[in-house]
């Protein structure tokens, strides 16, 4: 890995240009010496390819600006195809199982998630920050085998050790004592990372379409078997067999994806020195990553403790709705990420037009809510409706702060100024705990919403502060680098078709 990112103010022109026009560069020595000699065919094969694809995303016609909108969209549709596919899957599995399976694997699945989430090491980060400072085909190759490799072992350690300590505690400890349920929690949980990791390769090259693509597939496909009777049978374990093995075989697909459109192959050599050089963007990451979703499988715990199971209920469904606005900021986060780690000097540009995307989206779903929101919780009962609807309304209000500490975490990134992030995310994390912990106890539900929009305000306004005392100025490339690339690209086409 490249060393640590100087200040953008301190680089000097020449290594401000685009990423993509050193791969033209580089494509055209590398298809003039393979035209020559006859050798380096996969080497030629990666650059044109990988070159055409980038210069759909930074040249004279698309601007970064477009990619940004296109791969918010790709992500955000992902979203909301698998949440509607989603809820469609438990709504069919309700009709088939009995109550107490649903809950079993409904809990398998999020403790997947949850481990995923500790195994992942911020692997699937890193990945965003890596991948544009790889010019060759090899680099490129083995950092993305280097990241898959690392993250499934400690992906596979993390599933073990949830294993461990879930078959000692609870109603559903016998479960995780079955080999069948272990096995197919571990390659779930595998799975589960592995296909973070490979949407952040999508949108670090900006071809998040493939994601969308894959999701979809893996949405639409346990939706179709979940209804086979033969899985009636097993319970929760075929529920969680199938969610698994669905996965995993979607995974595999998009391996032979990334194969076939980027010349992908596996390399383990250097290893070790792979593993070392990203040792800061994995660490970072990681402690960005977890200290951000910390508090979405804890905070629903935290109410569970201090309310009633009918309290409970009501607030899960408020909650899981309100959710649903982190969708647009996280899109635009990961793509504001993924476009500044390609022109670093373009981050903050980015971020602000991120933001003057995402805003009126917000405001358009927090009137939804506001004027719609006991209509739709009145679906699930009057009783929803009557104790949930503020909830649901703070919560959609809070994803206005949400948005701008969701961003800026990514300027962080970029700039992999990882302390700052990782103090912003956790202070937000922490605090919110335990004002949740004390609001809940004495307003009820609605304590969680007051806590939440509190906490996200003060960490919005800690990170306009820190870009008012650490704002850099930016320095744009040349406007005639475009025609260059442009011009490159054709020719590069020309050779290869």
């Amino acid at each position: 890995m490249p060393a640590p990112m100087a200040p953008l103010d301190s680089r000097q022109p020449s290594s401000m240009a685009p990423a993509s026009l050193q791969e033209r560069r580089l494509s055209q020595m590398d298809v003039a010496k393979s035209r020559r000699s006859g050798r380096h065919a996969h080497r030629a094969d990666f650059v044109v390819r990988r070159s055409i694809f980038l210069m759909a995303a930074t040249g004279r016609h698309a601007r970064p600006r477009d990619s940004l909108i296109r791969n918010s969209f790709f992500l955000m549709a992902a979203t909301i195809v698998t949440s509607v596919l989603g809820y469609a899957f438990w709504a069919l599995a309700a009709r088939l199982y009995p109550s107490s399976v649903i809950g079993e694997a409904g809990a398998g699945v999020s403790a997947m998630a949850f481990a995923s989430l500790l195994g992942a090491v911020g692997g699937s980060s890193a990945i965003i920050a890596e991948l544009p400072t790889k010019r060759r085909p090899y680099e490129w190759s083995a950092t993305v085998t280097t990241a898959l490799v690392f993250t499934s072992f400690t992906s596979a350690a993390a599933a073990l050790g949830t294993v461990i300590v879930l078959s000692r505690t609870g109603n559903s400890a016998f479960l995780y004592r079955d080999a069948w349920w272990i096995a197919a929690f571990v390659v779930g949980v595998v799975a589960t990372t592995a296909s973070q990791l490979l949407e952040n390769i999508w949108v670090a090259e900006r071809q998040a379409g493939w994601f969308l693509g894959a999701s979809s597939v893996f949405a639409a496909t346990k939706l179709a078997f979940v209804a086979l009777p033969v899985l009636v049978v097993f319970g929760a374990t075929g529920i969680l067999s199938i969610w698994s093995t669905i996965l995993a075989v979607t995974v595999a697909g998009c391996l032979l994806i990334l194969a076939r459109m980027y010349g992908y192959r596996p390399r383990l050599s250097g290893f070790r020195q792979q593993i070392w050089s990203m040792r800061q963007t994995l660490t970072g990451n990681y402690a960005i990553t977890v200290g951000d979703q910390i508090t979405l499988y804890l905070i629903p715990v935290v109410v569970a403790f201090q309310v009633s199971p009918s309290a409970a209920g009501w607030f899960y469904a408020s909650w899981k709705i309100g959710g649903f606005y982190a969708v647009f900021a996280s899109a635009i986060g990961s793509t504001t990420f993924a476009e500044g780690s390609h022109t670093p000097e373009r981050a903050l540009p980015v971020a602000m037009s991120g933001m003057k995307l995402i805003l009126p989206l917000i405001a358009l779903g927090a009137t939804v809510t506001i004027f719609g929101g006991r209509l739709v919780l009145s679906i699930f009962g009057s009783g929803y409706a009557a104790h949930g609807y503020m909830l649901l309304v703070l919560l959609s209000l809070a994803a206005f702060p949400d948005a701008v500490v969701n961003i800026y975490r990514s300027v962080l990134r970029v700039r992999r100024r990882y302390k700052t992030a990782t103090a912003i995310c956790w202070s937000i994390s922490v605090v919110r705990i335990g004002l949740t912990w004390l609001a809940v106890a004495r307003f009820g539900i609605v304590g969680a919403g007051w806590a939440w929009l509190f906490t996200q305000t003060g960490g919005a306004l800690w990170c306009v502060l820190d870009l008012a005392t650490h704002r850099k100025p930016v320095t744009l490339p040349k406007e005639d680098d475009d025609d260059s690339i442009l011009d490159q690209t054709l020719e590069l086409r020309r050779i290869e078709w």
